[in-house]
């Protein structure tokens, strides 16, 4: 039998698990999505256009459905920081702090909504401009988008790697 509480393992498993998820989620995106948006662009002449519009798609779906697993894979987190702070109820010795290990994947976790406003609100602006434009595209605004889209993938992939990160601080906390 564990040594920990059951909702502390659950606390774990919601952590790793939802940090995991997230991740993958994000990078799928970057990884699948947008080279099949180029690649039908590239070889079945798609329209530009509409490239713009099914990225928008996938990310209002994405805007709308990554925040909220974040925030309760974060206070996940922040729970098992609570847990085993110094003075806390499951404390024990360790040569680092986990209750600073398990925070710091709750911030990484986290840290996908600030990067967003900040390293990817032009590159979203100007796709989503793109997106609602009333007319079909001029040859420089298709270029742009196509611009846009692989710029965007590139950032986003690397949004994807803050979960990442914030899943393994936690489990690094897990094991030490």
């Amino acid at each position: 039998m564990s040594s920990f509480p059951f909702g502390f393992r659950l606390a774990q498993a919601i952590g790793f698990s939802g940090a995991a998820w997230l991740s993958g989620n994000i990078a799928a995106l970057s990884l699948i999505a947008v080279p099949a948006l180029t690649t039908s662009r590239r070889e079945d002449q798609a329209p530009p256009k509409l490239l713009v519009k099914q990225w928008r798609n996938m990310y209002e779906a994405g805007k709308t459905q990554n925040p909220p697993i974040a925030a309760t894979t974060a206070a996940a987190f922040f729970y098992l920081a609570w847990s085993v702070r110094e003075g806390g109820p499951l404390f024990r010795q360790a040569t680092y702090s986990r209750a600073g290990l398990y925070s710091t994947a709750a911030v990484l976790t986290l840290s996908i909504v600030p990067y967003t406003f900040v390293a990817m609100r032009t590159t979203n602006g100007s796709l989503l401009d793109l997106a609602s434009s009333p007319t079909e595209f001029s040859e420089r605004a298709t270029t742009a988008s196509g611009t846009l889209l692989d710029r965007w993938g590139f950032l986003n992939g690397i949004r994807s790697i803050l979960p990442l990160a914030g899943g393994l601080m936690g489990m690094a906390a897990a094991v030490i």
